[in-house]
């Protein structure tokens, strides 16, 4: 079986090297590498992935409730807490309290989700990576 298996690639070998394919096998190697140069590019440059932990209040909420855990619940360490939303999009309204928690270490998320969680109306609080 072995031999069957050498005997295939020094096939291939000698199909791919005939000089009738030169031009094709050359294009198709340059865009496997420049595939490849991409991607790592693509990977490793741009701004990192943003990282929001996202406060999810039940349905019955209501704004005073929001504000409250709003104040209760403000920046620790680099958990920093963003500004409200101007505008008036549902989604802002839904979700009107996030963090920045792309820089925070373990600590400062726990803090933060233990101070969300012991607020009223809050349902829970979700970590969302957007970006990448």
């Amino acid at each position: 079986m072995a031999e069957s298996w050498q005997s295939g690639i020094t096939r291939a070998l000698r199909y791919l090297m005939d000089p009738r394919r030169r031009t094709a096998v050359v294009a198709i190697t340059l865009a496997g590498i420049g595939l490849i140069v991409f991607g790592v590019y693509a990977s490793t440059s741009g701004p990192p992935p943003q990282q929001e932990a996202v406060v999810y209040f039940s349905p019955d909420a209501t704004k005073a409730q929001k504000d409250a855990v709003r104040a209760a619940c403000p920046s620790v360490g680099k958990a920093i807490q963003e500004p409200p939303d101007r505008n008036n999009l549902a989604s802002s309204r839904v979700y009107p309290l996030r963090y920045d928690v792309a820089r925070a270490s373990t600590a400062d998320r726990a803090a933060i989700y233990a101070c969300v969680h012991r607020q009223a109306g809050v349902v829970g609080i979700n970590q969302e990576t957007q970006g990448q």
